[in-house]
């Protein structure tokens, strides 16, 4: 197995500079495959290595299990939990009860079936304000939040030249126009 993720890594380390990809479009893959190739090589001569770093990589974690402290604190964790009152939401306030993880199941899916239909750029922000809103997050910090979501959305079109503001039924793309003008003079 650690043969094959050798020979995978070496793949994607090769296979941009064959292929002659962009510079920007490389990284990721290298980076990756570098990132297999080392851990591949630690694991294949673990028992050649050195003290300190041979006990790094020999020594066995198994994430299934856990100490009993932590057991102990989660178990306290979810006694205040019971016995404290049930989240503030906004279906609640108006006698609706959904349990969290429909909701955010839910409102995810329509926020991405929105923004395929008419571009994240401008599904993003109306997602955040309403799931912040939902669970009663001060208004100032979900308006900031709906800012800082969208500035985000716009910088992975402007840098990365995904077209998130181009929806598959809706394309709003041509009235942004003015905002790369504006941002370009500052």
């Amino acid at each position: 197995m650690l043969v094959v993720l050798l020979v995978l890594s070496a793949v994607f380390l090769i296979e941009p500079i064959v292929s002659n990809y962009p510079d920007d479009a490389r990284v990721f893959p290298q980076m990756t495959a570098a990132v297999v190739l080392v851990g591949s090589l630690l694991l294949l001569v673990r028992n050649y290595l050195p003290g300190a770093l041979g006990t790094v990589v020999n020594e066995s974690i198994n994430i299934t299990t856990s100490d009993s402290s932590a057991q102990e604190q989660v178990a306290q964790r979810e006694a205040e939990q019971t016995g404290s009152a049930p989240k503030r939401t906004l279906g609640r306030e108006y006698g609706y009860e959904v349990n969290d993880t429909v909701f955010m199941v839910v409102s995810s899916t329509i926020y991405f079936f929105a923004g395929w239909a008419a571009g994240f750029l401008f599904v993003t922000p109306l997602f955040v304000l309403a799931y912040t809103a939902w669970f009663r997050i001060r208004p100032l910090l979900c308006v900031a939040l709906a800012v800082l979501s969208t500035v985000i959305v716009y910088l992975f079109i402007e840098f990365l030249l995904l077209p998130l503001d181009q929806g598959q039924i809706l394309d709003f793309s041509p009235f942004l126009d003015p905002i790369g003008l504006v941002v370009g003079v500052i």
